[in-house]
């Protein structure tokens, strides 16, 4: 049975870091335009929407029905919408400061503390295997559009954010109301059982951590420039 930090585990970390790598290199190496790396970002997000749509597929097929094909997690909705905007959204589009944050800590969380690795005896059980790749392809889309600039962190911003966290409430509340999902977004049960970390706990914990990371990033950004200027 697949653990976390097992080997399994382990090897499927260390061959996404590998690729991650060599992707930023390949790119790094071949593509020097404005239109090359909207391009590359774009294919990197169709990645990300076959990849949400073969997990949701997986789960529903498998386990849920069709009826729960919607993701209700903060990181299946984050895929979900990050995948759409980055096809038809511009550059440093507002929608991007409102779930690209929220993605990138659920799919680093999720990557090293998948709980789901255990739901099935094979590692490649396709609910399992679909769902890693999800959230790989999650977290390395929005380090690229960091590490480009395609999503520029801005103080100035914040307020996105919690915006965004107030659309995933209301999506919540119209998955579990309408649809009739038992829980989603996490409104009725805490991330972990047994902890106080529910929606709300976690939502000002989730937000003070943003201002820290813009604020770093910003004095970080100025002191390049002073440097570069020097």
């Amino acid at each position: 049975m697949p653990q976390v930090f097992g080997p399994e585990h382990i090897i499927y970390l260390l061959i996404s870091i590998a690729l991650m790598i060599g992707a930023t290199y390949w790119i790094r190496r071949n593509v020097h335009t404005e239109k090359g790396m909207i391009n590359t970002i774009k294919i990197i997000g169709l990645m990300l929407l076959v990849a949400i749509l073969w997990n949701r597929t997986s789960i529903a097929l498998l386990r849920d029905g069709f009826r729960s094909f919607l993701p209700g997690t903060f990181c299946g909705a984050s895929s979900l919408a990050l995948a759409l905007s980055v096809l038809v959204a511009k550059k440093n589009s507002p929608i991007f400061h409102s779930v690209a944050y929220t993605g990138l800590l659920g799919s680093i969380l999720t990557l090293v503390y998948p709980d789901f690795i255990g739901q099935d005896q094979s590692f490649f059980y396709p609910m399992t295997i679909s769902g890693l790749v999800h959230h790989t392809v999650m977290f390395y889309l929005i380090i690229v559009m960091l590490m480009t600039g395609y999503l520029k962190p801005e103080l100035k911003k914040w307020h996105l954010l919690p915006l965004g966290l107030s659309i995933y409430m209301v999506y919540g509340l119209f998955l579990i109301t309408v649809v009739g999902y038992g829980d989603a977004m996490y409104i009725f049960h805490p991330i972990l059982e047994g902890t106080i970390l529910d929606w709300d706990v976690m939502g000002v914990l989730f937000l003070a951590l943003h201002a820290i990371f813009l604020i770093v990033w910003e004095f970080t950004m100025k002191n390049r420039l002073i440097t570069k200027k020097a």
